[in-house]
């Protein structure tokens, strides 16, 4: 079973990849989270259990309080101590080169997506992530 989780406060963005999930059910569950902290906690608590842990992440990289950034320092010191190595992309409207290269840093990034997000997008995460457990 494949599991997401998005981390988007935005809801019109939430509900933008719920429409192209319907239409391209990759993903058997999907978990939503309005911001980058829940997660990080969530991601603590269940390190050690790879069955609650997701396959991939969706990550917006604007949000208030703890944001996209944020999230993926505190990924980088915890992501060695997971059961499971989750595959993050980072969904945001930032067209900024900086912003690309900058999270490409990031190991576990797979791909740096541009809003809107797409059915096309799924189906190419789809077969990067078919590949990756071939």
């Amino acid at each position: 079973m494949s599991t997401l989780f998005v981390v988007d406060d935005n809801k019109m963005d939430q509900y933008i990849i719920k429409f192209n999930l319907i239409k391209n059910p990759v993903f058997n569950k999907v978990s939503y989270y309005n911001g980058g902290l829940p997660l990080i906690d969530y991601l603590v608590k269940h390190q050690n259990n790879s069955e609650n842990l997701p396959d991939a992440i969706f990550l917006d990289l604007s949000m208030p309080e703890y944001d996209g950034w944020e999230v993926l320092d505190a990924l980088a010191i915890i992501y060695p101590m997971l059961s499971k190595k989750i595959s993050v992309y980072i969904v945001s409207a930032s067209i900024f080169n900086k912003d690309i290269v900058r999270a490409q840093n990031y190991y576990f990034v797979k791909s740096f997506i541009s809003k809107p997000f797409t059915g096309d997008n799924l189906i190419s995460i789809s077969r990067d992530m078919h590949n990756m457990s071939a």
